[in-house]
């Protein structure tokens, strides 16, 4: 139960933090981005706190081509298959049938140092050392 709890609440984050940007950036957004977002930081969250040896900046490539994936298929998805048009990146140059492109794919590589290092401290001072312990003490006591 605990890892549904702390996925929900990754997936949470990364669905605000992602439409946040969104509306931040064009003014608006689409719930379907919230969906996106949430996926994405779920792997990103698993990217930047997984123990294997990967040193940082690797990390920060890897969860840029992570996002742009999933930036992909969510595109083909909403705007190609189910023809909602959310963005349209043909305009922007080296761009893969106008769902990604290398300027956005560049900007995730550059928000990736901040998600890296936010996604460590969330695990290490929120669920490690507040949250879950709180939440197996107040479990073992009788009251």
């Amino acid at each position: 139960m605990d890892a549904f709890i702390r996925r929900t609440m990754i997936f949470l984050i990364g669905g605000f933090g992602y439409y946040s940007l969104e509306v931040l950036y064009r003014g608006y957004s689409h719930w379907t981005m919230f969906l996106t977002g949430g996926i994405a930081f779920l792997c990103l969250f698993s990217l930047f706190t997984s123990s294997f040896s990967l040193p940082f900046w690797a990390r920060c490539v890897a969860g840029a081509l992570i996002v742009t994936g999933i930036e992909f298929v969510a595109g083909i998805i909403v705007n190609k298959w189910m023809g909602w048009y959310i963005w349209d990146y043909s305009r922007q140059p080296f761009n893969l049938g106008g769902q990604i492109c290398l300027l956005f794919s560049m900007i995730w590589l550059i928000l990736c140092i901040p998600i890296g290092f936010f996604s460590r401290l969330l695990n290490q001072k929120v669920f490690n050392k507040l949250m879950f312990p709180l939440r197996h003490s107040l479990k073992n006591k009788d009251f």
